[in-house]
């Protein structure tokens, strides 16, 4: 991040997320952990009284303490929810999820019916500034259930095996530069070679207000794939719009219903005075 961009995005102690140079989101700033390019982003970790510890990913928010829950349980749940009730010695793929969330949640809620997890995160510094300064998040990286990969979920996915996986999670940034195939056709074929006939895939597909775009293409290249899909809603406070989509798609979509938004509230203790 330029000297520039980096001004642009912080001015009088705050931090501001510009969306299309129309609109932001701005957190007042008590402290800054830690500000760092990596190989393929830039990584900032500060503080603001409400939300704790906040991440954010090139000038993006991606997650903090009082709605990282929000984010994971939508992933994790809906997926669990969408597989047979009685399935069992489950092999799941976790795509992205650097900060450790997802696996957290999945070991957490349904670990008696997980036999392993394979996660792959292109980026080593986003999993290592999570283990530091989200701990209660990256809580399971050391489990001996999870296999984990540091390297490119493109790559991965056209040399895995076929019919290997139950369920395909799918927490990335938003899909530009290395993350940009991530709603392609190309990639979504590619998910279904590897996932299991009664698999299920979910992804997060953005703000359905903000990033319509989007959620469409997403929608139209998993229907040229998979026979069912559906995209849910549920609230993320550090997105914009504070409402955000995902999509599952497999043979067919057991659960058509959006979660209950009144179990993301009494999940977390803190609240916004």
């Amino acid at each position: 991040m330029s000297v520039k961009e980096f001004a642009k995005i912080f001015f009088m102690e705050w931090f501001q997320e510009v969306h299309k140079d129309q609109r932001s989101f701005g957190m007042k700033v008590s402290q800054v952990h830690y500000h760092k390019r990596s190989e393929y982003q830039d990584i900032l970790i500060f503080e603001n009284e409400d939300f704790g510890t906040v991440m954010a990913l090139d000038g993006a928010y991606m997650l903090s303490d009082l709605d990282e829950h929000m984010y994971h349980k939508s992933l994790t749940t809906y997926g669990m929810q969408n597989l047979s009730p009685s399935a069992s010695e489950l092999n799941i793929l976790v795509i992205g999820a650097g900060d450790g969330g997802i696996v957290r949640d999945l070991i957490h809620n349904w670990n008696s019916r997980i036999k392993k997890i394979t996660m792959v995160e292109i980026d080593a510094d986003v999993i290592e500034v999570s283990k530091q300064f989200f701990p209660q998040i990256a809580s399971e990286f050391q489990n001996p259930q999870l296999d984990l990969l540091v390297q490119d979920a493109l790559a991965f996915i056209k040399s895995a095996p076929e019919k290997s996986f139950d369920l395909i999670l799918c927490d990335s940034t938003d899909p530009e530069g290395f993350a940009a195939g991530l709603i392609e056709e190309d990639f979504y074929r590619d998910i279904k070679r590897v996932m299991k006939n009664d698999g299920i895939f979910c992804a997060q597909s953005g703000s359905p207000i903000f990033m319509r775009e989007e959620l469409d293409k997403t929608q139209a290249n998993l229907a040229k794939v998979f026979p069912d899909q559906h995209s849910y809603l549920a609230p993320m406070l550090v997105y914009p719009g504070a409402i955000w989509s995902y999509t599952a798609a497999g043979a067919k979509i057991l659960n058509r219903e959006n979660l209950d938004l009144s179990e993301f509230v009494s999940l977390k203790q803190k609240v916004i005075a």
